[in-house]
């Protein structure tokens, strides 16, 4: 790779590593085991473990890039869309390249000798056996299994069962270690398809014809021909994309992608532009999408409909096998030239991330991303209020990332009227609160401040007063008109798929289609849009009706004239999106 850099160092002959102290690294990991992951033997010296050691920035360099994020992201600011190139933004963090040569110094004690630094300079990969890991960090490693991972599935993982630490002479020189303590978390058995999520019958229900756009086995559910009626983008075709112009989807889990079932889609559907994968990081292993009953459902969920969205504009999958989005996100930022519009249908809760300092590493990596002009999209997460956690408790959960203030949150809504384009309502499983972790940011403090003023409001207990609300904005994603997919890898099966891991491929394909006119015009790429949305709050279909409480909770959020944390802004207008740009 030519980003990275490759040091080999020569072990000084020092302290025995043995004796040197150690210190404990995130001690506000508490648990070091998973419902879902089934603990095996102890790693072995024959085993192979891979890990990122995560270089600590001075903090105030840190809230300088992101005082500089804001700046090229604000329409009002002088140097609104100037994003900054990646030295631009290694001189705004001014790590010293001292720090790095220390670490790799320290690692050397420790025979491990031959490292890769990532362009930023802040980032450190290291390979090494497990017992070398061991003794580096003072800590045990065991094999986990996923307990409910098909057997043709490899989904075994290396983690530590018992707490980390660092040699005191690294130790201030490192966030965190990421690999070592935080499980993928894996979903084999999607709960957003099957009979449980089939809408209603439609049989002598009047239907927009939109709704029968992708033949019999579509008919009812929500196609690309409803989404272009409601929303009102243009087809871009293959002489339209702008230079520079695509959209990337990051998929994790085993998440393939065939032609079969993109082919089928294309054909059922009509649709001018095929469905179809430009490029792909990470690889794709197509045979596993006709393996198990619902294999690749979410990865052909966010092609198609993204690609069902964007028309010509190109379409990069990213794959990751390592399950992490920090390393997904890590990814997109070595890139020369990353997609400026990224769509993740993956998160979690945030009192399932392992730490406060994860998520504000993570953190970092969304702000470099923005700061050099790349949109990036979460779904909120399809737990109501409650969470992946659900009600233990009895306090809200809200989801990370969609909760981080430096991404764009999409929740979930349906037609007020099953099969009628025209109004939505907010998806009662729809993710949205207010973050237990960051604070309310500045660019949207007032419609905040507006929402707390003028709506009834849940018991103070379950949420934070204080935290970051979500989501930013909606887009389908209900079970009223679910969204029909081709899946199976054979191209004859056709489902109905509900959820924010269709809403947000949907919105962040919106903004793809509104780059290629900044672009074609010799503008820039919006890069992070937040700032934009909340001063253009006119320009998405207001949501007003429906509770974010799912499972039938009397407990959510209303959704409500202007922002709302069940629906957020609302979904998108093209026209007046296009209008706003």
């Amino acid at each position: 790779d030519c980003n990275t850099m490759k040091f080999t160092l020569l072990a000084p002959l020092l302290l025995a590593a043995s004796e040197a102290a150690h210190v404990r690294m995130e001690p506000g990991v508490e648990q070091f085991h998973s419902k879902n992951w089934v603990l095996g033997d102890r790693a072995t010296i024959n085993d192979e473990v891979s890990v990122k050691l995560v270089l600590k920035h001075d903090q105030r360099r840190v809230d300088l890039l992101e005082e500089r994020l804001m700046e090229v992201s604000d329409p009002r600011s002088p140097v609104y869309g100037k994003h900054l190139s990646v030295d631009e933004v290694k001189d705004v963090l001014a790590l010293s390249p001292h720090k790095t040569y220390d670490v790799q110094s320290a690692l050397a004690q420790y025979n491990i000798t031959s490292t890769s630094v990532n362009r930023y300079g802040d980032i450190i990969s290291l390979d090494m056996n497990a017992k070398e890991a061991e003794k580096l960090f003072n800590t045990q490693l065991h094999w986990h299994s996923h307990k409910n991972a098909p057997a043709n599935m490899d989904s075994k993982v290396v983690r530590a069962v018992k707490p980390y630490h660092l040699p005191e002479e690294m130790s201030d020189l490192v966030s965190i270690v990421e690999g070592l303590v935080r499980f993928p978390k894996l979903e084999f058995r999607p709960t957003t398809i099957g009979k449980n999520y089939q809408p209603p019958p439609f049989k002598g229900l009047e239907a927009d014809d939109e709704f029968d756009s992708c033949g019999s086995k579509c008919s009812g559910y929500t196609t690309p021909a409803v989404l272009q009626a409601r929303y009102g983008y243009p087809t871009v075709g293959s002489s339209d994309v702008a230079d520079g112009n695509r959209m990337a989807v990051a998929e994790f889990q085993f998440q393939y992608y065939d032609e079969n079932d993109m082919n089928a889609f294309t054909e059922a559907c009509g649709l001018e532009n095929p469905v179809e994968v430009d490029s792909t990081v990470g690889g794709n292993k197509p045979s596993f999408c006709s393996v198990g009953a619902q294999a690749c459902v979410e990865s052909l969920l966010d092609i198609e409909y993204a690609k069902a969205v964007i028309g010509a504009i190109p379409l990069e999958v990213y794959y990751s096998g390592t399950y992490s989005l920090y390393d997904w996100c890590v990814q997109v930022n070595d890139d020369d030239s990353p997609a400026p519009v990224q769509s993740v249908s993956y998160g979690n809760d945030e009192v399932q991330q392992t730490s406060d300092e994860y998520m504000f590493t993570t953190n970092t990596e969304f702000m470099k991303a923005g700061a050099r002009g790349v949109s990036i999209f979460f779904a909120s997460g399809d737990q109501g209020v409650w969470g992946r956690t659900g009600t233990s408790g009895q306090v809200f959960h809200p989801d990370f990332p969609a909760a981080s203030p430096y991404v764009t949150a999409v929740g979930g809504t349906d037609f007020a009227t099953q099969s009628t384009i025209g109004d939505e309502t907010a998806w009662d499983a729809s993710g949205g609160g207010f973050s237990n972790t960051f604070e309310i940011p500045s660019y949207q403090a007032d419609a905040v401040a507006t929402y707390k003023s003028t709506a009834t409001l849940p018991d103070s207990k379950y949420y934070n007063d204080t935290g970051r609300g979500y989501p930013d904005i909606s887009a389908l994603g209900g079970q009223v008109n679910s969204y029909c997919i081709a899946y199976g890898g054979k191209g004859t099966k056709f489902a109905g798929v509900a959820g924010t891991s269709a809403a947000s491929p949907v919105a962040a394909g919106v903004f793809a289609v509104l780059n290629n006119v900044r672009l074609a015009a010799g503008g820039s790429a919006l890069g992070f849009v937040n700032p934009f949305l909340y001063q253009n709050a006119d320009a998405f279909n207001d949501v007003t009706t429906g509770k974010n409480n799912a499972g039938g909770a009397k407990a959510g959020f209303d959704a409500a004239a202007g922002w709302d944390p069940a629906t957020g802004l609302g979904t998108p207008d093209y026209t007046k999106l296009a209008d706003a740009i």
